[in-house]
């Protein structure tokens, strides 16, 4: 691998100040994920999927710590996909995984299993919670702590099928199997609650609790939604040239533009006033970068 694509691939070379912050991310990220599932998941036999979901059933079958199974589970797992997808899953995760794992046993070893909080439907969100928030910590330190978001990667790969329905069918998987070990039809939805919040939470840090909107918008009277753009808005945008596919000859002009969620919804408002024949598509925008958005990092 050259030297740039690893870059590229994990960031920063070792003792960098972008390494250090890296390591940062990936060890407090840690640090939460494994206490939101110690103090508040696993005290009441929740299963939100992932492979510690898994490490918890052959847990209660056999005793064995979770977090060593967590781990014996995870790093097969890591080869495969590292042959199969190349290197650039390396040190990084093998540090999110063992750090998830050991502090997840350490914890179990000092405290016990003992629930903090003793309703479990409150426990489930405020641990899937914390746990989502720990992930994209780590993520965030360009790493992976494992679990299914690198088994559903590699199914992906193999199998054409997008990643997140492979993620979604291998939690399935174990949420099911939770039901059968457990023998409690509730754990299934206690689980599904722990993994909407986990996945959530995630988001919300990544790409913030009010995510960006683009828009493409098709109006005789562009000009004037153009004003309410820059004017009315404050925002920039471009202009796209078009032409419609019944008459090929009919020029077209297509604004295209990004705006938080408030100011889309104020255009669309606008648009409706301005020309109630206007074609006008909206599309989540999981990051913008850039001049009046987030910067580049």
């Amino acid at each position: 691998m050259s030297e740039s694509r690893r870059k590229l691939l994990t960031g920063a070379g070792p003792f960098t100040r972008e390494w250090l912050a890296a390591n940062l991310w990936i060890l407090g990220g840690a640090l939460l994920a494994a206490g939101g599932y110690n103090l508040f998941i696993i005290p009441h036999d929740v299963v939100p999927g992932g492979m510690v979901g898994a490490a918890q059933l052959v847990n209660h079958v056999t005793g064995w710590p979770i977090g060593l199974v967590a781990l014996c589970i995870n790093i097969p797992i890591l080869v495969l996909a590292s042959r199969i997808m190349g290197p650039g899953y390396g040190v990084r995760t093998v540090l999110a995984m063992t750090y998830i794992s050991l502090i997840i046993d350490a914890l179990a070893h000092w405290r016990g299993s003992a629930a903090i909080i003793e309703d479990i439907l409150v426990s489930t969100v405020f641990g899937g919670v914390i746990i989502g928030v720990g992930l994209a910590f780590i993520i965030r330190g360009k790493a992976n702590a494992g679990g299914t978001s690198l088994l559903g990667q590699l199914f992906s790969r193999l199998t054409r099928v997008p990643t997140g329905r492979c993620m979604l069918y291998i939690d399935a998987l174990i949420v099911l199997a939770s039901v059968l070990v457990l023998r409690d039809l509730s754990a299934a939805a206690y689980a599904i609650i722990g993994i909407f919040a986990v996945s959530r939470s995630v988001d919300a840090v990544l790409n913030g609790l009010d995510a960006s909107k683009a828009l493409m918008i098709i109006s005789e009277r562009h000009e004037e939604i153009r004003d309410v753009i820059l004017n009315g808005l404050d925002r920039g945008g471009t202009v796209l040239a078009g032409h419609g596919l019944f008459r090929a000859d009919e020029q077209r002009q297509v604004i295209f533009t990004a705006l938080s969620r408030r100011e889309a919804v104020a255009l669309q408002k606008r648009i409706r006033d301005v020309d109630p024949d206007a074609f006008c598509m909206v599309f989540e925008a999981s990051e913008v970068l850039g001049s009046g958005f987030r910067p580049w990092r």
